[in-house]
C-alpha cells in the first residue's frame, strides 16, 4: 500500500511543480526569434499576393504561408532604406537613417547605434547570432551584445547558406538553453535572395528560357546591358529570384520543425522581416540602394505571439521598421520606460488590432559606392521620401537630379507608383507643398513654395524631448 501512495504523491507533485510540465523535464525557455531575410520582395510571397506557381506546380513560399497563418500580418510594411545597412542600424536603434548617420559600406557602427541587442543581453537573456551578409560583421559592430556571433557563412554573393544558417542557429539555442536566464533570443541572417540569383535544380520556376543570360553574370556587367535587356530576360531573372525565396521558404520550413521538435513553436514570439527589397528591371534598374519604390521599401512583417495569440490577424495601415525595436522590447515584457530612438511599439495593434500611432513614414537613401566604376554614377542614390499613413499618398524627391526631381503617387489606387501626381498639375498644390517640403528650394513647377518648412520634415532638428513622439507625430493642419 505504501509504495503505491507513494507513487501517486510523487506524480501528484508532479503536476503541480511542473504546472502541467512532463515530470523531470524543465519549463521551455522563453523564446524570441527574430528572422530577417536579405534582399525579399513583400510580393514574392503567396501571403502577400503572389499566385505564380512554379514548374510542376511548386508554390512560391508554402513554409512562411505557413507561419503567416500563425500569425500577425502587417500588410504595409516598410524599410526606412533601401539597402542593408542603414535599414539594420534603424530596427536597432529607433533612429532615422539621416539620424544615425551609418550609411556607408564597411563603416563602423558606433555603440550608441546598435542598442537594442545589447539591452536584450543586460535584461538577462541569453542571445545567439547568425549573420550570413558579409557586409554586416562583427568587426563592424554588429557583434555587440551577442554570445554567441556566427558570421563564418557571410562569403560573399555566391554560394547557398540558409539551411545551414538555421542549423547553426538552433545549435546555438540548444547550448544556450542549458541555462537560459529571462530567455533565448535569436537572431538569424539569411542572404540567398541577394543578387547573385543563384540557381536551385528543385526549385524551377521557369522552362524553356533561350535568352542571352546564365543567370552567373556579375552585376555591374548586367547592370551595363541592362537597356538591351528583354521582357523574356526580365521573367528569366525573376524566375531565379524566385527560386532563391523558395530555398530560403526552405530554411524557414526547418527552423520551424527544429523548435517543434524542441517544444519551443508553441511559446516562441517569431519575428520574421526583410531588411529591402528588390528591383528586377521594373523600371529598367537591378538591384537595390538608389530608388525608394515599393518594390525596394515595403516589406514582408510577419509576428507570431504565442500560443496562437491572433494569429491570421492582420494590420492593413502603413509602418514603418523603425517601430522593431520597441516592439521586440514590449514583446520581451521588459520596461516600457526603456526608449530606442523614435520607436513606438506596436504591440497595441497586434494584441488588440488597434490602428498604428504613426503617421508619417519615412524613407531615405544616400548611397555611395566604394568601388569605382563606369556605373559609380548611376549606382549612387539621393533620395528622400514620406508616406502619409492616412492617405496613402507618398512622396519622393531625387536629389540626384538638379534641381530635385519629385514624385507623389497615391498608393491606395496606384500601388505599383505607374502615376506621378507630381506632374498633374496645380490641382494638388497640397500635396505638392508637402512634397516640396522635404527639399530646401523649389522643384520648377509654378506652384507657389511653401511659406514654411513643414514641421514633421527630416531636416527640422528633433525635439529635445526624447518621448519617442518627435517631430514626426506633429500634426499640420
Amino acid at each position: 500500500m505504501l509504495p503505491r501512495m507513494q507513487r501517486y504523491l510523487a506524480a501528484l507533485a508532479c503536476v503541480l511543480v511542473g504546472l502541467g510540465a512532463s515530470c523531470g523535464r524543465p519549463e521551455p525557455p522563453r523564446i524570441v526569434v527574430w528572422i530577417e531575410v536579405d534582399t525579399l520582395r513583400a510580393d514574392s510571397l503567396g501571403c502577400y499576393g503572389n499566385r505564380g506557381t512554379g514548374v510542376g506546380g511548386i508554390e512560391p513560399s508554402p513554409a512562411i504561408d505557413a507561419l503567416a497563418r500563425d500569425s500577425v500580418r502587417f500588410e504595409q510594411a516598410y524599410s526606412a532604406a533601401p539597402w542593408t545597412i542603414p535599414s539594420l542600424v534603424t530596427q536597432l536603434s529607433g533612429e532615422w537613417p539621416w539620424e544615425h548617420g551609418v550609411q556607408q559600406l564597411m563603416e563602423l557602427a558606433p555603440a550608441e547605434k546598435l542598442p537594442l541587442i545589447p539591452a536584450v543581453r543586460d535584461a538577462g537573456w541569453r542571445t545567439a547570432g547568425v549573420m550570413t551578409n558579409f557586409v554586416v560583421p562583427g568587426r563592424l559592430g554588429f557583434a555587440r551584445g551577442f554570445e554567441r556571433w556566427d558570421e563564418s557563412l557571410a562569403t560573399g554573393h555566391e554560394g547557398k547558406s540558409a539551411l545551414q544558417a538555421v542549423d547553426r542557429l538552433l545549435a546555438s539555442a540548444d547550448e544556450l538553453s542549458k541555462e537560459p536566464g529571462e530567455g533565448l533570443f535569436l537572431f538569424g541572417w539569411l542572404f540567398d535572395p541577394h543578387y547573385r540569383y543563384e540557381e536551385h535544380a528543385e526549385y524551377p520556376f521557369q522552362q524553356g528560357y533561350a535568352g542571352p543570360l546564365s543567370g552567373n553574370e556579375e552585376l555591374n556587367d548586367l547592370l551595363a546591358r541592362r537597356e538591351s535587356l528583354t521582357p523574356e530576360d526580365a521573367r528569366f531573372l525573376r524566375a531565379r529570384y524566385q527560386g532563391e525565396v523558395r530555398y530560403t521558404d526552405a530554411a524557414i520550413e526547418r527552423l520551424i520543425a527544429g523548435l517543434r521538435e524542441r517544444g519551443w513553436y508553441d511559446r516562441a514570439t517569431i519575428v520574421f522581416v526583410a531588411d529591402h527589397g528588390e528591383e528586377i528591371l521594373d523600371r529598367g534598374w537591378i538591384g537595390h540602394s538608389v530608388h525608394l519604390h515599393e518594390e525596394l521599401v515595403r516589406v514582408p512583417l510577419l509576428v507570431k505571439l504565442p500560443e496562437g495569440e491572433r494569429a491570421g490577424a492582420q494590420v492593413r495601415e502603413p509602418v514603418s521598421l523603425v517601430d522593431l525595436p520597441a516592439t521586440v522590447w514590449d514583446l520581451m515584457g521588459q520596461d516600457a520606460q526603456r526608449r530606442f530612438g523614435h520607436s513606438r511599439s506596436l504591440v497595441p495593434s497586434l494584441r488588440q488590432g488597434t490602428r498604428p500611432e504613426r503617421r508619417w513614414i519615412y524613407l531615405h537613401t544616400q548611397f555611395t559606392p566604394i568601388q569605382a566604376s563606369a556605373l559609380s554614377d548611376a549606382k549612387r542614390g539621393h533620395q528622400w521620401g514620406v508616406i502619409d499613413a492616412e492617405t496613402r499618398r507618398k512622396w519622393i524627391v531625387d536629389h540626384k537630379a538638379t534641381p530635385p526631381a519629385g514624385q507623389c503617387f497615391d498608393l491606395g489606387k496606384d500601388p505599383g507608383e505607374r502615376f506621378n501626381l507630381f506632374l498633374a498639375g496645380p490641382g494638388l498644390e497640397a500635396g505638392m507643398r508637402r512634397l516640396r517640403a522635404l527639399v530646401p528650394q523649389p522643384l520648377g513647377t509654378d506652384l507657389p513654395a511653401p511659406q514654411a518648412l513643414l514641421p514633421e520634415e527630416p531636416w527640422i532638428a528633433p525635439l529635445p524631448d526624447r518621448s519617442g513622439l518627435g517631430p514626426a507625430f506633429e500634426e499640420t493642419r
